[in-house]
């Protein structure tokens, strides 16, 4: 039965209560179900009770008269019927009781008024024909809403919309793995003209759909637009309107209206399509680009109202008659940031047959944890923008590679192995037989290389043809080029552009065949490993470093990093955060900010969300300054100090990432070396940062300029009421000045600890830590074990930071470990108070006490 909400004014109440009657047969027959205010038990809220029922009705009447025009409630009702109409598309139907200049009211002259053309009931002679007139209209339009209602999806389509396509069967833990088990709404580019006007969470349009009417989605390969439109067609069919799936790579040729009445029927287990009123029909047409006719399919389409269209590129779509889109908005599906991440990372683990299981919270956030930096590894963010895309069909796809390795195969590495599967993931698709798996990967192994070698990042048509004709000549081809060019084209592994070059379509693939052919001949090429080597502050060789460890075992790569890493800072001795070392830095242990324990009932999950937001700025500010860097960037860098930082930052990170891939294969004393030089090049560099701020007369230079500074800026402010003597501006850049300071040694432990730590690696860090004996081992051993064990071992740090060489600096900078750990996962409250007496790190209730005391 519909439900069918009455507004209207308690004068009126005396007409209504005609209407009740005269609708009397529709409930007897159980097509309408209505609802007033008059149905409120004595005891209830109303309110609520009112807005409760306006919220799920089907249909809404307005009894519109100057009594309800003059009612402020009725005019509210009004104005949240229309809302709802706008929002879930509820049918609304004025109903003109006695003469009133209702049509005034522009939102309701908008809408079909009964009786027919707007007459009042109490205009007829005899009211019941005006009754029976306004009947009619509520049959018709009830038929209409139920006949929509009523409608049955086919299973087979069904199964279709809820199909993770390819995915389907990858979860260990879920034998059929449906969209919505995975799924989270992608954010959106909304441009407006050729401009990005700002940033849409398609999550809103389960609510706000039907503000758009027509759409065009953009979206590049992988990035999930067929999936959106399984959510949109979704959405709008709970709002009780009849979207049809269209889709077709044969260029969409025939007749638009007809294709869209086809696709009813073999969506829809119905036979009535010209019974439906055509207004509730919403084309959703995906990969609208394809077809050959736009101009014509955007003309026919102009009297749906509701319309989604899906394409590869916005600004790519080919209409000679651009007016024909300026009324739909436009939106650009983005790649996945950290927030988005990490709610996909969390489904995949939630993801049981028994939905019953429940995850203890910081075991789960364990996993999420270590899932998180596979997947931000792999996608190449740890080094710059990244080499994948953070669309969620990678990232899906890589956990599940993950969850399918076999721990105990030592000839793969993890991050390796998740890349190797997507590959051949891409070709088994294309229907690529195992046995010829190989013939692929050597071609695009030499295809890669052909490339790299020649300094280029794509061929043209003659330089591609050369390749081909080299490679004809060097390698046995039982397949023809023709069919091997087209199936990696069909799986955007290589093809051609708009600019007709020929290259890959993803820098992860590139890397990987490139690494690969290093790896297959180190020997004939290790003037070019070396060179790589070198020169890893440049993102693309970091990259292809990490490749080659994963497909060799050959000890030279690790020999001449390990080389490499030796002579980084290699003037300055490794810095042990002792007393000795710095008592400089202690004597302003007062300037420099507490740590603060988080209170018992704080919010571990805000704090983690307000870290993923930040990420997820940094990565956007990433992704729009790329393509400028990446124009600018020069093989030469003027300044010598900063290309040596970021080569050793670089140098230590790749140095992690071979040993978190390969924990299982290299030998105890060879993860042990690894981690021991990475560890020194951190602490090497500390110590050349230590000796800069050591200089008591560069101190006070720096001082001096930033007092100078910060005096003229406060003279110029015109509107400064308060004015700061030259000692006070001093005393607070002094703090500032060691709160920098300090700053910046706590951001190198932290980089040292994700950069060197690993779950698999806890007995190497603990290792190391017992070998060197100094504040700083001690304190990034801890900081591993917290992050990544979860482990806070309270009586360790407290024994250790009271011995007489843990410098104040230390203790400082493990407290702020701790307190981070205490932020970010959930902790007893008798385990903070163990925390707050053994480590005297004060909690916020202890400050307002002595803030109070004071």
């Amino acid at each position: 039965m519909l439900k069918l909400f009455i507004s209207y004014s308690h004068k009126d109440e005396t007409l209504v209560s005609n209407f009740i009657s005269h609708i009397a047969p529709l409930k007897n027959n159980e097509i309408i179900s209505e609802w007033y205010d008059r149905k409120i038990e004595t005891g209830e809220e109303f309110q609520i009770d009112i807005d409760n029922n306006l919220e799920n009705a089907d249909i809404i009447c307005l009894m519109i008269s100057s009594n309800f025009l003059s009612s402020i409630a009725c005019l509210k009702e009004k104005d949240d019927a229309l809302d709802l109409r706008n929002k879930k598309g509820i049918r609304i139907i004025p109903v003109i009781l006695s003469p009133c200049a209702w049509s005034i009211h522009k939102e309701l002259s908008n809408l079909l008024a009964i009786p027919t053309d707007g007459k009042s009931i109490t205009s007829f002679v005899d009211q019941n024909e005006g009754w029976l007139d306004a009947i009619n209209w509520i049959i018709n339009v009830s038929e209409s809403v139920n006949t929509i209602k009523k409608l049955k999806l086919k299973k087979d389509f069904e199964s279709f919309l809820n199909s993770s396509d390819i995915l389907t069967k990858s979860h260990k833990n879920k034998e059929v793995l449906n969209l919505e088990d995975i799924f989270v709404y992608p954010k959106l580019k909304c441009y407006d003209g050729e401009e990005v006007s700002h940033k849409y969470d398609a999550e809103k349009f389960k609510s706000e759909i039907l503000k758009f009417g027509k759409l065009i989605i953009a979206g590049e390969n992988q990035a999930g637009k067929t999936t959106l439109c399984k959510m949109i067609f979704t959405i709008y069919r709970n709002l009780n309107y009849i979207p049809i799936y269209l889709e077709d790579e044969n260029k969409f040729l025939g007749n638009p209206k007809v294709r869209i009445e086809k696709a009813f029927f073999e969506q829809y287990d119905s036979e009535d399509f010209d019974l439906l009123d055509i207004k509730r029909v919403v084309p959703i047409v995906d990969n609208f680009h394809f077809a050959k006719y736009q101009d014509k399919y955007i003309e026919e389409y102009e009297s749906f109202k509701f319309q989604v269209l899906i394409v590869d590129d916005i600004f790519g779509l080919n209409f000679k008659n651009q007016s024909l889109i300026k009324e739909y908005n436009k939106f650009k599906i983005r790649e996945f940031t950290a927030i988005e991440r990490n709610d996909l990372i969390i489904k995949w683990i939630k993801i049981k047959e028994d939905s019953e299981i429940q995850i203890n919270s910081n075991h789960l956030q364990q996993s999420i944890d270590q899932k998180t930096e596979l997947i931000e590894n792999s996608l190449g963010i740890i080094f710059g923008k990244g080499i994948m895309p953070s669309y969620p069909f990678f990232i899906l796809s890589l956990l599940a590679a993950q969850d399918s390795q076999n721990p105990l195969d030592s000839e793969i590495t993890s991050q390796g192995h998740c890349y190797q599967a997507l590959i051949y993931l891409y070709l088994k698709r294309e229907g690529v037989k195992n046995e010829q798996i190989d013939i692929y990967s050597n071609f695009l192994t030499e295809l890669a290389f052909w490339i790299f070698e020649k300094e280029r990042s794509s061929l043209d048509n003659s330089e591609f043809e050369k390749f081909i004709e080299y490679y004809k000549i060097n390698f046995n081809l039982p397949i023809s080029i023709k069919d091997l060019v087209k199936t990696i084209a069909n799986v955007n592994i290589c093809k051609f552009d708009s600019l007709n070059q020929y290259n890959f379509c993803y820098s992860y693939i590139y890397y990987f065949f490139v690494a690969k052919y290093l790896s297959e001949h180190i020997k004939s090429k290790k003037s070019i490993i070396d060179k790589i080597l070198s020169n890893l502050h440049k993102d693309e060789n970091a990259y292809i470093t990490v490749f080659i460890a994963h497909h060799t075992k050959s000890n030279y790569l690790l020999d001449e990093l390990l080389l490499n890493a030796e002579i980084l800072f290699e003037k300055y001795n490794p810095v042990t955060l002792d007393t000795n070392e710095l008592s400089f830095f202690d004597k302003h242990e007062d300037k420099i900010i507490q740590a603060i324990l988080p209170s018992f009932k704080h919010d571990a999950e805000y704090e983690r969300r307000k870290i993923l937001e930040n990420k997820s700025n940094i990565e956007d500010a990433k992704s729009k300054n790329y393509q400028k860097e990446h124009i600018s960037k020069s093989d030469e860098i003027a300044n010598d100090l900063v290309t040596n930082l970021r080569l050793s930052i670089k140098t230590v990170e790749v140095m992690g990432l071979i040993m978190k891939n390969r924990s299982g294969s290299l030998d105890l004393k060879r993860l042990e070396y690894i981690f021991e030089q990475g560890l020194k090049v951190y602490l090497r560099i500390l110590s050349s940062f230590i000796e800069i701020i050591k200089d008591e007369t560069a101190e006070q230079e720096i001082i001096e300029l930033l007092t100078e500074r910060i005096n003229q800026i406060i003279e110029e402010r015109a509107d400064e009421e308060k004015e700061l003597s030259i000692e006070k501006i001093e005393k607070l850049v002094r703090s500032i000045y060691w709160n920098l300071n300090f700053g910046v040694l706590h951001g190198f432990i932290t980089k040292t600890i994700h950069s060197l730590g690993s779950m698999n690696l806890l007995n190497i860090s603990q290792a190391i830590s017992d070998k060197e004996k100094t504040p700083a081992a001690f304190v990034v051993n801890q900081g591993i074990k917290m992050w990544y064990a979860k482990n806070l071992r309270v009586d360790e740090i407290a024994n250790r930071i009271s011995e007489k060489d843990f410098s104040k600096t230390a203790e400082r900078i493990i407290k702020f470990k701790v307190v981070e750990h205490c932020r970010l996962h959930k902790i007893e409250y008798k385990d903070l108070q163990n925390i707050e007496n053994k480590l005297h790190i004060p909690s916020k209730k202890m400050l307002i006490e002595r803030v109070k005391d004071k």
